[in-house]
């Protein structure tokens, strides 16, 4: 009878034991981390250097641009002063190709996904080398964003990218340069016709997106690839 209390205090210890153990395990199960917006839009404003700002056509130059995503289509939409044009990629990533559309005034033309399947706004990226950092973050409209960094040989320069997988896709960034990136970016930098087009977020809108953002319109008609760089270009120059 008198080793009872010891009987008894010993298994309390034995069970106290046991539930920390299975608390301590518990603890060690990695965690799988999920987006916090799978589906959505994430608005911008793009910037330009002084030397381009200064040029007499720069006003014609976009001035936002709508990133609109869900899981398998993507689309990026540039819009103009006054929205004179608008110029959109729709991807469609079952397929691997993505139209490209164009609005100048009352004339609209869009090429098919068959014929437009590299998005030709990204082309001086093509050959950057993507170098990620990603224990240097920062926080972007509240959302947690690593550092990764586009060496490019041809200009000899880079483009810091800031990007998150807290928004996200299993097919973010998919047939783009940024393919390797993880998550939308938020901050970062593209070239074309050799000017740099700096954008920077303004909102990001977790929604349920209508099926109409990645349809092309009835009354687009169906123009070239070749067509649509040309015209952009005139736009667009350095």
């Amino acid at each position: 009878m008198k080793q009872r209390p010891r009987f008894i205090l010993e298994s309390l210890s034995l069970c106290a034991l046991f539930v920390f153990l299975i608390i301590a395990g518990c603890k060690q199960q990695p965690k799988q981390k999920t987006p916090v917006v799978s589906q959505g839009v994430v608005n911008y404003s793009i910037s330009y250097s002084p030397e381009i700002k200064a040029k007499s056509y720069s006003f014609l130059l976009p001035e936002e641009m709508q990133y609109f995503f869900r899981t398998g289509q993507e689309r990026i939409s540039f819009a103009g002063y006054l929205g004179i044009y608008t110029l959109d990629f729709i991807s469609n990533h079952q397929t691997d190709s993505s139209a490209t559309l164009l609005k100048i005034i009352n004339k609209k033309m869009y090429v098919p996904a068959s014929e437009s399947n590299e998005l030709f706004i990204f082309q001086q990226l093509k050959e950057g080398k993507v170098v990620f950092e990603k224990d240097t973050t920062r926080n972007i409209l509240g959302y947690r964003a690593q550092k990764a960094i586009i060496k490019l040989p041809k200009e000899n320069n880079e483009i810091i990218v800031w990007y998150t997988p807290e928004i996200a896709t299993p097919t973010t960034n998919k047939n783009t340069p940024f393919a390797k990136i993880p998550g939308v970016m938020l901050e970062y930098a593209i070239y074309f016709n050799d000017v740099l087009f700096t954008l920077t977020p303004i909102s990001v809108i977790g929604d349920t997106l209508p099926e109409s953002i990645f349809e092309v319109p009835g009354d687009y008609q169906t123009s070239t690839i070749q067509e649509i760089e040309q015209t952009i270009s005139t736009i667009i120059k350095k």
